[in-house]
């Protein structure tokens, strides 16, 4: 049976300064519009040329064109924490239906159309999260429930829009979700054989394998230091 998912939105965003009350004010991409239905989009390997990242050491490039983000976990923390989160609310480019992170796996390709994605990490949120929202302890949460979403690079650049299907052409890592990664570095600690094999996988995006291998190494748990509401202030 073919595993496939669907775009139900696209959102992309430009560079603003927001100011929290609680830090120095700060510039970011964070808050996206919602594409039009009908707008045909040009995506390729560093992502939609109307889409921005403020944050160039920590989001965009290859390894992090689009970031992706399932639409079941908006019913899922309304439901368990009572949180009624708008659409974009985590700073996705898709809004994907009908797979999560327990479903989707390291080096997944999927086509749509005539794009090739392939999946090459975890999303690792940050501050910014509760900061710019105003919910306290979101970003924490996220990561706590291992619900945090992952990027796609693009493998071959194209035309998309609203309503494309995502279909998965190959799997090399049936085992490694993104959630089982999530998992694991969470708690790294009671994970080292898991995350050596983590780490063994060639498609793993560079940047989250130096992360990975510290908390690896240190044997690492919860949350980081820059996912606190704290940081920064």
């Amino acid at each position: 049976m073919a595993i496939k998912s669907r775009i139900k939105n696209i959102f992309c965003g430009k560079e603003q300064k927001i100011d929290d009350g609680k830090r120095n004010s700060y510039k970011t991409s964070y808050k996206k519009t919602l594409v039009s239905k009908n707008e045909i989009l040009i995506v390729n390997e560093f992502g939609f040329k109307m889409d921005t990242q403020s944050d160039k050491i920590h989001h965009g490039g290859i390894d992090k064109a689009v970031c992706v983000y399932s639409q079941k976990y908006y019913p899922y923390f309304k439901n368990k924490y009572d949180l009624s989160l708008s659409e974009c609310a985590f700073g996705e480019n898709f809004t994907i239906e009908d797979l999560d992170d327990s479903e989707v796996c390291l080096g997944d390709k999927f086509q749509c159309g005539e794009v090739i994605f392939e999946v090459s990490q975890p999303r690792q949120p940050c501050w910014k999260i509760s900061s710019v929202l105003g919910i306290k302890s979101l970003t924490a949460l996220i990561v706590k429930e291992h619900k945090t979403g992952f990027y796609f690079r693009v493998i071959k650049g194209g035309y998309i829009q609203i309503g494309n299907e995502l279909e998965l052409i190959s799997r090399d890592y049936p085992d490694i979700t993104i959630e089982h990664i999530n998992q694991c570095s969470f708690n790294a600690k009671e994970n080292q054989k898991n995350i050596k094999k983590i780490l063994a996988c060639d498609k793993l995006a560079n940047a989250y394998r130096l992360s990975l291998s510290k908390r690896y190494k240190d044997k690492e748990q919860g949350i980081q230091e820059w996912q606190e509401d704290t940081y920064g202030q």
